[in-house]
C-alpha cells in the first residue's frame, strides 16, 4: 500500500464494524461514527462525536449497505440514536469522497447539492462477483432451515442466471438438488444446458411451475406474480435474493398462504467478516482510481 490515510467508518451493521478493523490493521487512521453500539475492541480507533468539526479532516467517508434507512435516516442499526442522512451529509467538506452501497436518488442529489464525490461501491463488479458467494451460501442455510426435505432430491428453481443465479445453482447441483434455472436470453440457456440443469423462460414461467419445493429469485422486477403463485404446492418455499423492489409479490403470497422470505443483505447476516473483506478490497481499488492511496 502506498500510503496510510484518514478514513471515516459511518453507520451500518457488523460489515462496517469489521470493515473499520480491517483498516485499522492496515495502518489507517480509522474513525467511526454511529456504531457506539458495538465493541470494536481496537482502543486506536477514534470515535466522531461531532461530525461538522471532526469529519473535515478525513480524505474519505464510508458509508452501509443500503446508505439510508427508510428515506431520511443513514441506516445505523448499531447507533444508540437516529441520524439524519442530510445532516451527516451537511456535515462533510465540498469535494470530499463519499462511498456507498445502494445510494438513493435523494442521497446522491445531496450530495451532488453539497459538492460531495459520491461512489457507490455496491455497483462495482468486483464487490458483486464477491458477493455472490455468501448470498448464495446465506440463501441454502435458508432453504435448509425451512424446508422439511433435504435439498438432495430436491426440485428447485433459480430465477435469474446472473452472478447470484449462476453462484446459487452450482452449489445446489452440488448438493444433489435437482435444479431449473430461468434466463431471457438464448446464449444463457445454452449456458445453463451445458451445465446439465433444466433452462426455463423467465418471462414465461407460468405452467412450469407445479412440481417445485423451492423457488429463488434473483431477479429486482416483479417476475412472480398471482398467477405463478398460484400455480405453486402450498408448501413450496419462495426466497427472494432481489434488492429492492424485490421480484416476488409477497402480498398476493400472504393472501394465498405461500411461504415468502425476503432476504436481503444476505452477505452482512451469514458472513459479516467476508463481507466486509470484500467492501475493503473494493474501496481500496476506488480509493487507488481516485489517487487518495
Amino acid at each position: 500500500m502506498k500510503k496510510a490515510v484518514a478514513l471515516a467508518v459511518a453507520g451500518g451493521d457488523e460489515r462496517q464494524v469489521f470493515l473499520a478493523r480491517l483498516l485499522h490493521a492496515d495502518g489507517h487512521e480509522v474513525s467511526t461514527y454511529a456504531l457506539e453500539r458495538q465493541t470494536l475492541g481496537e482502543p486506536a480507533l477514534r470515535v466522531i462525536h461531532e461530525p461538522v468539526r471532526e469529519l473535515h479532516t478525513m480524505r474519505a467517508i464510508i458509508l452501509p449497505v443500503p446508505v439510508v434507512q427508510g428515506e431520511h435516516h443513514l441506516n445505523a442499526p448499531l447507533s444508540n440514536a437516529p441520524h439524519r442522512i442530510d445532516e451527516l451529509l451537511d456535515a462533510l467538506p465540498s469535494g470530499m469522497l463519499v462511498l456507498g452501497g445502494a445510494i438513493s436518488p435523494a442521497v446522491r442529489t445531496r450530495a451532488e447539492t453539497n459538492g460531495l464525490h459520491m461512489i457507490d461501491y455496491l455497483a462495482r463488479d468486483e464487490l458483486a462477483i464477491r458477493n455472490a458467494v455468501p448470498t448464495a451460501e446465506g440463501a441454502i442455510q435458508i432453504a435448509m432451515e425451512e424446508l422439511p426435505i433435504t435439498l438432495h432430491g430436491a426440485r428447485v428453481l433459480v430465477v435469474g442466471n446472473g452472478r447470484i443465479g449462476r453462484a446459487l445453482s452450482r452449489r445446489l447441483a452440488c448438493l444433489g438438488a435437482l435444479v431449473s434455472v430461468s434466463a431471457r436470453s438464448n446464449a444463457d440457456f445454452a449456458r445453463i444446458e451445458s451445465n446439465g440443469l433444466t433452462a426455463l423462460d423467465t418471462r414465461a414461467l407460468a405452467g412450469h411451475l407445479a412440481d417445485f419445493d423451492a423457488i429463488f429469485n434473483t431477479v429486482p422486477v416483479r417476475v412472480i406474480g398471482l398467477a405463478e403463485l398460484s400455480e405453486l404446492r402450498a408448501d413450496c418455499l419462495i426466497v427472494d435474493l432481489a434488492s429492492k423492489p424485490g421480484g416476488v409479490d409477497l402480498t398476493s403470497a400472504g393472501k394465498l398462504g405461500r411461504k415468502a422470505i425476503w432476504a436481503l443483505s444476505l452477505p452482512g447476516k451469514v458472513a459479516p467478516l467476508s463481507a466486509a473483506k470484500a467492501i475493503r478490497d473494493t474501496v481500496y481499488n476506488i480509493l487507488r482510481e481516485e489517487g487518495i492511496l
